[in-house]
């Protein structure tokens, strides 16, 4: 059984800058801590004149420093922190943090437990295999704001600018072999800029912090996901400090006392004062309102909602067709993002008065368009009664006539066709995490050259005698489950097909192979020349799930003035709305086939130049 080595310092009675909850803050935790079950608690405490630093640093390495490889070393301190200047270049801001031990204040600052000498120590212990995680309910402590407030005091202490730390630890190496070093987990109470307040909560002084995390851990249990975990207690923290900010330092995909991997999505959906929220936002490369998150409902039914304003680190949601619960319950979802959507394509069109007339009144009918779109910059200039679109990633396209309000309809299809061949081309899901876990290999046969260029492109060169070259193109996923993979091919036409590989599941660790396995020719595309210089580029692009895909929003084929139907490819509802959906294929399933409903995904690409040298 696990056995959890717990020290809990709570630090009331500073001289002459006394506080009233800590002591409160840390008998609360242990309380808490003594009721889990499943594991054997190990508890120490320090409790105001007991917390000194020779007393603290003693039980960090006597106490926690007994864990091993299965067990949990949990620090929760609640006092003061400080911030100070310091000249040490390796301080990106110029400040450095430290707690403040009982007895730090009496002896001029020399009694600090210092951020740097605190961290090693703490990373020492998780080194040996012991799951380390600290929560440090004071100011400076790396997690949000606790500022002055009615009825509220302060855990901070202003320290001289002269007090220079000593012994800073060197920076952390971030290259080399081997497996990446075991580090501790943190929760903090503020960010390292910002003050933690404490304040009367149900007729007790408390830190708003501990108050917040002992109440999502009551509601959560002690294998909640630090993520999910510190979702909740931020939210708590903000609706009565608004200008503290808790942070987390960590695996946010493990679990609390644990430290295992839990299977959860890196989106969160809480409701906040301005409503249902996603940390998703155009940090994350979410682009525009209107995006879908969707998470699994009861019986597997799935539940939706949508973004109405994206903000820079998270977006507004709104739920469809249903309610996520009263926002007193604290409740928190994870969710994947199901349909994203774009912003409209940036349309600029010069020349003749009249024809221009005509296209701006084509274009005015198609939601992927706009005039002052923030998306793709695309411009068309009339001349002559021709119309001539550049701007697209795409082979140059020929001149298209407009004489009539049906020509200028050609044109702005022309256009919505660029636009969405553009949206599945830069497809990505704002989760990185499957993403990584896929790669694409190009790999020659005896026909023709492959090489790569200084942009990491693969070139693929004709044979003598106008030979096109044949190359093996290999899916690698580098995971360890199962994912479904589909290959589009994405050419200079303006065309997606899956063709190549129409999607199958990879098993971990393993590759799938471009038809089947048989070599994959790459020619100029009909009624290109194959003359010495002539060039066509693909973009092959893999899109990963966890469970199986509908590939009809990916189908989109090449463009052609005849045919102008084709520019909103197979799912004309999705090119309608701007929305790229990622949805399961309809219909039934057999028992025992994949989850009907879409778990996590990731994309991954390699630009292919074919050329005639």
């Amino acid at each position: 059984m696990r056995t959890v080595y717990a020290l809990f310092v709570g630090i009331d009675d500073y001289p002459d800058k006394p506080l009233s909850g800590c002591v409160n803050d840390v008998r609360a935790a242990e309380d808490w801590l003594r009721r889990q079950s499943g594991f054997t608690p190990k508890i120490k405490r320090l409790h105001n004149a007991e917390a000194t630093r020779a007393a603290v640093l003693a039980m960090l390495e006597n106490h926690l420093g007994r864990g091993g490889p299965g067990d949990t070393a949990l620090l929760w301190f609640s006092g003061h922190g400080s911030e100070r200047d310091t000249n040490d270049p390796r301080e990106a801001t110029g400040k450095s943090q430290a707690l403040v031990c009982h007895d730090s204040l009496n002896v001029g600052g020399q009694a600090l437990l210092q951020d740097s000498e605190l961290g090693e120590l703490l990373d020492s212990i998780a080194a040996r295999g012991t799951h380390v995680v600290a929560v440090l309910d004071c100011c400076h402590s790396g997690g949000a704001t606790r500022d002055h407030v009615t009825n509220a005091t302060v855990r901070g202490v202003a320290w001289r600018s002269w007090w220079r730390p000593e012994g800073i630890r060197g920076a952390r190496d971030g290259g080399g072999a081997g497996p990446e070093p075991r580090r501790h987990v943190l929760l903090a109470a503020c960010r390292p800029q910002e003050r933690a307040v404490e304040g009367v909560i149900d007729g007790q002084v408390r830190g708003y912090f501990s108050h917040a995390m002992l109440a999502a851990l009551e509601r959560l249990g002690p294998t909640a996901a630090y993520g999910t975990l510190h979702a909740l207690v931020q939210e708590h923290v903000h609706r009565r400090s608004r200008h503290q900010h808790s942070e987390l330092r960590g695996r946010e995909d493990t679990s609390f006392l644990h430290g295992d991997p839990v299977t959860t999505s890196p989106f969160l959906l809480r409701h906040t004062a301005s409503g249902w929220e996603i940390n998703c936002g155009l940090a994350h490369g979410l682009r525009a309102a209107g995006a879908e998150f969707t998470l699994a409902g009861e019986g597997g039914v799935p539940r939706v909602v949508v973004v109405r304003e994206v903000r820079a680190e998270s977006a507004l949601v709104d739920p469809v067709g249903w309610r996520p619960g009263r926002p007193e319950q604290g409740l928190v979802y994870g969710v994947t993002p199901t349909a994203l959507a774009f912003p409209p394509a940036a349309v600029t069109v010069t020349g003749e008065p009249d024809a221009v007339g005509l296209i701006w009144n084509a274009v005015s009918g198609e939601p992927l368009l706009s005039a002052d779109g923030d998306g793709l910059p695309l411009r068309v200039d009339v001349r002559d009664g021709w119309a001539r679109v550049s701007g697209g990633g795409g082979h140059p396209l020929p001149a298209l006539p407009v004489r009539s309000p049906a020509d200028a309809a050609r044109v702005a299809a022309c256009l919505a066709h660029i636009t969405r061949w553009h949206h599945i081309r830069d497809l990505t899901n704002p989760d990185p995490w499957l993403s990584s876990l896929v790669r694409i290999t190009v790999e020659k046969t005896s026909v023709g050259h492959v090489q790569y260029s200084a942009e990491g492109d693969v070139v693929c060169s004709y044979a003598s005698g106008h030979r096109p070259p044949q190359v093996m193109v290999g899916i690698h996923n580098d995971s360890d489950r199962p994912l479904w993979c589909v290959l589009l091919d994405m050419t200079d036409r303006y065309g997606s097909d899956p063709l190549l590989y129409e999607g199958e599941f990879i098993g971990g660790g393993k590759a799938g192979w471009a038809l089947r396995g048989e070599p994959v020719w790459l020619y100029l595309p009909e009624g290109r020349a194959v003359v010495r210089g002539a060039v066509t580029h693909d973009v092959f692009k893999v899109i990963a799930a966890e469970n199986e895909l509908n590939i009809a929003p990916f189908r989109l084929k090449p463009w052609s003035p005849d045919d102008p139907s084709a520019a909103r490819g197979g799912d004309k509802t999705a090119g309608g709305s701007g929305l790229l959906r990622l949805a399961p294929p309809s219909g039934s399933r057999d028992a025992g086939g994949p989850a009907h409903q879409v778990g996590r995904w990731g994309t991954t690409q390699v630009t292919v130049r074919t050329e005639v040298p």
